[in-house]
């Protein structure tokens, strides 16, 4: 008798449904601040978690690659400050883990690299 009691506790445990949450995905949108007449590249690191995809509009082009420091996303065209460009992550509760540094940004005239010092993204939804 003591051994049917543990065997339905036993599965009574084991079927219990887990209440943790599924993640949803979303997408996070790179605006830029301090942009200036002549730019004409910047390159990003984006950390914090994953990225699944990196999209740009306003006629810009966009080049990624990711590694142990993150995903590298370079942005070229004539930039202006405003949006960059969105990114596809897949857990929007992670999303203020999400941090861009600035690592370089060059004139499109001189093609020059220009002091990213300047220069700052933000991440937000």
């Amino acid at each position: 008798m003591i051994r049917r009691i543990v065997m339905v506790a036993f599965l009574a445990a084991a079927c219990t449904t887990d209440q943790t949450p599924m993640p949803t995905a979303g997408t996070l949108t790179l605006a830029l601040a301090g942009a200036g007449n002549t730019d004409g590249a910047i390159v990003l690191l984006v950390s914090g978690g994953p990225v699944v995809s990196v999209a740009v509009s306003n006629g810009y082009q966009v080049a990624t690659n990711a590694d142990g420091a993150g995903t590298h996303v370079m942005v070229l065209g004539s930039l202006s400050s405003g949006t960059l460009a969105t990114i596809n992550v897949p857990d929007m509760s992670r999303a203020s883990s999400y941090v861009v540094t600035v690592v370089q940004v060059s004139d499109r005239n001189s093609f020059g690299l220009l002091d990213p010092v300047g220069y700052h993204v933000s991440v937000h939804p």
